[in-house]
C-alpha cells in the first residue's frame, strides 16, 4: 500500500494530512486509538 501524507509537527502532537481522494484515510486516522492500551 501507498500512502502520501503532508506531516505537520507542532509542540505537543504529530498531524497528517492526506489528500482529499485518499480513501483510506479514515481508516488511518483510526488507528492510534485502536492501538492504545485499554485501561484496567
Amino acid at each position: 500500500m501507498k500512502l502520501a501524507a503532508r506531516v505537520v509537527e507542532t509542540t505537543s502532537r504529530i498531524r497528517l494530512a492526506f489528500a482529499a481522494a485518499c480513501p483510506e484515510a479514515d481508516l488511518i486516522r483510526g488507528l492510534p486509538g485502536a492501538l492504545l492500551p485499554l485501561s484496567p
